[in-house]
């Protein structure tokens, strides 16, 4: 998931300001940069825009230092020692650090690994799987907009379409024609890292596994001749999401406490790397 938002220039990197998030995103800092300089920096602007959590990627030699400026540890990523890695967070407003439902996604966690994993069966003639086209913006906002009632970014056609210029990778499932499940790749060249996300299946076709099938043809695509880290943010109430990303060899790496808003409702997001 990327946000729209404006991106400002700090310390020659970029940070975005999610205002509809009500969070400042660092999506990248200099390494072996001043953390005693940078994290103050980073808190007076997330003030200045009245924002309520800092959410960085850190490299493993600055963890120690953000901690000692206030910043809470949330996950891990795999990568090199000069690559930022370390998922940690800042609260301005520390109700925002504070999840009620830990114990409840915890228990899902535990209840997933616990579970058998069982063969895919194989679809019927009347599904499609394949991968998407620009032409096929509008069914896939018009799908996602009928699973989530609010989303952490945009998702009108313009923006798909967008985000498929610039290399992401759409794939859907359709039933007699219609789109009815979908999933999306977002490289990151830079970093070497790929987020699997924007996962929506409609109500009536669940339980086929259908995003199963989906994020194992993008990963088949997206590799080719890449060597991407893949990860995702899941939903950590969301069982099933959850259960995918585990039955196709992720890891669980830890949990982002209300990190963004999706279907009415601030979410703890679950770190799966592989």
């Amino acid at each position: 998931m990327r946000s729209a938002d404006r991106i400002i220039n700090l310390t020659s990197s970029n940070f975005t300001v999610d205002q509809f998030n009500k969070r400042l995103i660092i999506n990248g800092y200099p390494y072996k940069s001043d953390v005693q300089e940078l994290a103050p920096r980073l808190k007076s602007l997330a003030m200045e825009k009245n924002l309520e959590k800092i959410w960085l990627w850190a490299y493993d030699s600055d963890v120690a230092e953000f901690a000692r400026n206030g910043f809470k540890f949330e996950g891990r990523m795999h990568g090199r020692n000069d690559q930022p890695v370390v998922s940690m967070a800042y609260f301005m407003n520390p109700l925002r650090g504070i999840s009620n439902k830990l114990q409840l996604e915890d228990d899902i966690i535990q209840s997933i690994y616990n579970n058998p994993v069982e063969p895919l069966q194989p679809l019927s003639e009347n599904y499609e799987l394949r991968l998407l086209e620009p032409s096929d913006t509008i069914e896939i906002s018009n799908l996602l907009k009928s699973v989530f009632v609010t989303y952490p970014t945009p998702i009108d056609p313009n923006y798909i379409f967008k985000q498929m210029s610039i290399g992401c990778l759409f794939a859907g499932v359709f039933y007699k024609n219609k789109l009815i499940s979908v999933s999306a790749a977002y490289p990151d060249d830079h970093l070497l890292r790929c987020e699997m996300t924007d996962c929506a299946t409609k109500d009536e076709f669940r339980g086929q596994n259908l995003t199963e099938r989906l994020l194992m043809l993008l990963e088949t695509e997206i590799l080719k001749g890449n060597d991407y880290i893949l990860y995702t943010l899941a939903r950590a109430r969301s069982y099933g999401v959850n259960r995918v990303f585990y039955k196709l060899g992720y890891n669980y790496q830890g949990c982002l406490i209300n990190n963004c808003h999706i279907a009415g409702n601030w979410e703890d997001l679950n770190l799966w790397v592989k």
